[in-house]
């Protein structure tokens, strides 16, 4: 029988440690795991594992070696055809034997989790953890993703966008951008935990994405997106997904967006409303369409939650396009209710319209402008029940 070579990447992205230095950076005082959000790479020899093991028993780090499964999922999309097979062993040459594969592929330590795991080089990780994405991506459209650098800012829906987008390996680089951090009452509709709370987002957001693709190139801006850094934080940006509450930053990066000619995408998880603003194919289009013509003031400078919320309408087509439960919820803020109404279901549908734009836009079609409602209210009406 013939066999095959698999041609392993050797290069992480992100911080490669050899095993001395993880050993230097476990006993160091300065390390703090708990604020921590980078997945760190670790490389070690076959003849360190079993001090690797030692190392995390003293530590408290669980070892996790899944190894053969993951070389198994990578057989099967190597040749699908042997699926049903017991003979894999066509992938033998270049991979070392069960039980001799401790050196193979990347050991990823997670320093918020203390854990330690090991995974396929990056390459192989990125043929496996994409292969059920064709033909609705093609391995061609997944290459040419995988080169393309998006920024998020506001990492509510945000969030749940670039989590999204990581998923679906719509790119090779991704900036998070947040200054708040996360409290009890977002946990009504945002992915995270109680042991969580106080964290900042974006360090949360960050770790999610570490934990499906700890190859991805991540940064994060825990300042959120101001005025002093707007220029630096749309270089090299090939899209902008915007979700963030900031009227004067939501107007400024559209602003400086069209200027440049980088596409911006924008959800609000109220009707199912989408803005979709290509710059890059419409260089004369107006910042959000025309609807915002003036400089915006900032939270602060409203007399009331109740008036920020209803400008801050504006950007989802004013107070009239809003739900009649919605415009009674904010009617209530500030004296009944603590802040503007979300729901969980809203905000992973508003990431899922994302992602699809985001796609077909970084994969060059010439998406035209739009603004509107999507709202499965309306798709999928019903009739009222009294009570």
């Amino acid at each position: 029988m013939s066999t095959e070579t698999i041609h392993l990447s050797t290069t992480p992205i992100g911080i490669t440690l050899d095993f001395e230095a993880l050993a230097d950076t476990l006993t160091s005082s300065s390390t703090k795991p708990e604020i921590s959000w980078r997945p760190v790479f670790v490389r070690i020899s076959p003849s360190e594992f079993a001090n690797l093991r030692a190392l995390c028993k003293e530590h408290h780090l669980t070892l996790i070696d899944t190894i053969d499964r993951q070389l198994d999922d990578l057989a099967v999309v190597r040749r699908p055809s042997k699926r049903n097979s017991a003979d894999l062993n066509y992938l033998t040459g270049g991979i070392p034997a069960p039980g001799e594969r401790t050196s193979y592929g990347n050991w990823v330590y997670l320093p918020w989790e203390s854990k330690i795991v090991h995974l396929l080089n990056r390459d192989d990780y990125f043929d496996v953890i994409t292969n059920r994405n064709q033909d609705k991506i093609t391995r061609e459209e997944q290459k040419e993703l995988r080169t393309k650098r998006i920024g998020v800012i506001g990492l509510s829906v945000g969030g749940e966008a670039a989590v999204t987008v990581a998923q679906e390996h719509l790119c090779g680089a991704i900036v998070l951008a947040d200054f708040d951090q996360l409290d009890l009452s977002n946990l009504n509709r945002l992915n995270a935990g109680f042991d969580e709370l106080g964290q900042p987002k974006a360090k949360i957001i960050a770790r999610r994405i570490a934990k499906i693709n700890p190859y991805l190139d991540v940064t994060i801006l825990e300042e959120g997106v101001t005025t002093a850094n707007l220029e630096e934080f749309l270089d090299g940006l090939d899209l902008i997904i915007e979700e963030c509450d900031g009227l004067q930053i939501k107007r400024d990066v559209r602003l400086l967006a069209s200027k440049r000619g980088v596409n911006i995408v924008y959800a609000a998880d109220e009707r199912g409303f989408l803005s979709v603003e290509p710059y890059q194919y419409y260089p004369d289009l107006l910042p959000f369409h025309g609807r915002v013509e003036h400089p915006q003031p900032s939270r602060a400078d409203f007399p009331t939650p109740v008036a920020f919320m209803k400008a801050l309408s504006l950007w989802m087509g004013g107070w009239e396009n809003l739900s009649d439960r919605t415009q009674s919820s904010i009617e209530r803020v500030g004296d009944t209710l603590c802040g503007y109404p979300q729901l969980a279901s809203e905000a992973r549908y508003a990431a899922g319209q994302i992602g699809h734009v985001v796609r077909r836009l970084l994969l060059g079609e010439r998406t035209p402008p739009f603004i509107g409602n999507l709202d499965l209210a309306d798709l999928v009406p019903s009739t009222s029940v009294s009570r």
